[in-house]
C-alpha cells in the first residue's frame, strides 16, 4: 500500500519554499546579484534589453513577468514556437505580429545552438534550462564563450524539478528584470492553488495511491508507448496523489513500455500528452492525425476526437482504464511551464473526483490567463472520454 506521505512532504515543502521566497522578496535596483537554479550568482548591471531564450516556450514564464508583451526584450529564441506547439505560436502571432521577425538561432539540441548569432545579435542576457532543451547547466564551454561576449547567463528550471523549482525560478527572473511585484502576485496565487491540492490529499487516510500511466508525446514515434518518469508531468501526477506506474521498471526521466506491459499491469488511469494543435500545417484529416491534440485554438470536440483515434492506433481501445471512462488528455506544453498548477489540480480531480468535488481547475487555468499571461484562452488544454466511447 503507498500511502500519500512522500508527495505530502513534497507538496508541503514547496509551499513553505513559497512562503520564503515571497517574504525574503528584495526590491533592490540594478545593479544587482541573482542567483540562478544552476547555484550561480550573476551580476546583473542593468535591465536586459537583448533576451535570448533556450526554449521558445519560456514565454509563458516572461508573461508572468510582462504579461502586458513578453516578447518586447527577446532577441532570439531557440525552438521554433511555431514547429512545437503550432496553436500557441498563432496566438501569439496574432496579438504580437513581431514574433514572425523573431530570429530561430538553434532547435532542441545543443549542438544546433549557434553561438555565432547570439554573439552577432548584440545579446546581453541567455535564459536557458537547467536540465532540457538547448545549453543547459552541464555545458561550461557554452555559457563560457557567451560570457566571454558580454552575454549574462541565467538558468531557470519548469521541467527537472517543477514543483520545487516554478516558484524559484519566476522569482529569479522577476529580480532580474526588476519586476518582483509581477513576480511575487503570481507565486502568492500558485502557492495558494496548490495548496488546495496539498490539504485535499490530506484528508485521505490509508488510501492507495491511483495507479497511473502517462503516455507521452502521443504521435511522436509509431511505437506503443513513450511515458515521462520522473520530473515533468510525472511529478505533477505524484503531486495529485498518483502512482506512475512506470516508476519501477523505466531508468531514467523518460523511456517506453510496451503494449503488452499496459494490458498485464492495468492503471486505474490513462492521460496522454498532446502534441497536436488544431490549424497545425498537415493537419489534415482529424480522425488519421496521429497526434492527440490540445491546447490554444483546438476546440474540444476535435481534442476529443483525436483523443479517441489515438488509442484506438495504438491498441489502447481495451484498457481497463479507457473502458471505465478513465482516459484523458492534458496539454504537453504544461510539463515544462509555471502553468504548470492547473494541470496539477486536473490529474487531481481526475483521480480523486470525490475528494476535489469543489476544486475547479477550469477557473484556475482561466484566472492564469486573464492574470498572468499575454494571449487569451482560445482553445482546450484537457479532455476526458467517457465510458464506453470507442
Amino acid at each position: 500500500m503507498k500511502i500519500f506521505s512522500s508527495f505530502n512532504a513534497l507538496l508541503s515543502s514547496t509551499i513553505s519554499l513559497c512562503c520564503v521566497l515571497i517574504a525574503s522578496q528584495t526590491f533592490a535596483a540594478y545593479p544587482t546579484t541573482v542567483t540562478d537554479l544552476a547555484g550561480r550568482q550573476v551580476v546583473i548591471k542593468e535591465t536586459p534589453e537583448r533576451v535570448i531564450l533556450g526554449d521558445s516556450r519560456y514565454l509563458n514564464a516572461l508573461s508572468v513577468i510582462f504579461p502586458e508583451n513578453p516578447l518586447q526584450h527577446v532577441a532570439a529564441m531557440l525552438s521554433d514556437l511555431k514547429s512545437i506547439d503550432f496553436g500557441t505560436y498563432k496566438a501569439y502571432e496574432a496579438r504580437f505580429p513581431i514574433i514572425q521577425d523573431i530570429p530561430i538561432i538553434g532547435r532542441t539540441s545543443v549542438q544546433s545552438f549557434s553561438i555565432e548569432s547570439a554573439i552577432t545579435l548584440s545579446a546581453d542576457l541567455a535564459i536557458f534550462s537547467l536540465d532540457g532543451h538547448g545549453p543547459n547547466a552541464r555545458h561550461s564551454d557554452v555559457i563560457a564563450t557567451l560570457e566571454k561576449a558580454g552575454v549574462k547567463v541565467i538558468f531557470v528550471d519548469f521541467r527537472q524539478h517543477p514543483l520545487t523549482n516554478t516558484l524559484t525560478s519566476i522569482d529569479l527572473l522577476g529580480e532580474v528584470f526588476q519586476r518582483q511585484s509581477a513576480a511575487q502576485r503570481f507565486s502568492e496565487f500558485y502557492s495558494n492553488e496548490l495548496n488546495k491540492v496539498t490539504k485535499g490529499l490530506s484528508s485521505l487516510k490509508n488510501i492507495s495511491n491511483k495507479e497511473v500511466f502517462i503516455h507521452s508525446r502521443v504521435g511522436v514515434s509509431n511505437a506503443c508507448c513513450e511515458t515521462m518518469v520522473r520530473g515533468m508531468i510525472a511529478d505533477f501526477v505524484i503531486a495529485a496523489g498518483g502512482h506512475n506506474i512506470a516508476d519501477a521498471i523505466v531508468p531514467g526521466a523518460a523511456g517506453v513500455i510496451n503494449l503488452e506491459h499496459l494490458l498485464t499491469h492495468q492503471p486505474e488511469a490513462y492521460i496522454a500528452t498532446a502534441v497536436g494543435s488544431k490549424g497545425m500545417p498537415n493537419e489534415g484529416n482529424t480522425a488519421a492525425l496521429p497526434y492527440v491534440m490540445l491546447g490554444a485554438g483546438t476546440p474540444k470536440d476535435d481534442a476529443t476526437r483525436s483523443l479517441k483515434s489515438a488509442l484506438i492506433r495504438n491498441n489502447l481501445q481495451h484498457l481497463d482504464a479507457v473502458t471505465s471512462g478513465n482516459a484523458h488528455a492534458i496539454w504537453h506544453g504544461f510539463y515544462n511551464s509555471p502553468l504548470n498548477v492547473a494541470a496539477i489540480q486536473r490529474i487531481a480531480k481526475w483521480l480523486y473526483p470525490d475528494t476535489f468535488s469543489d476544486l475547479n481547475p477550469d477557473a484556475t487555468l482561466a484566472r492564469i490567463f486573464n492574470e498572468f499571461q499575454a494571449i487569451d484562452q482560445t482553445g482546450t488544454y484537457w479532455v476526458t472520454l467517457g465510458p464506453a466511447k470507442i
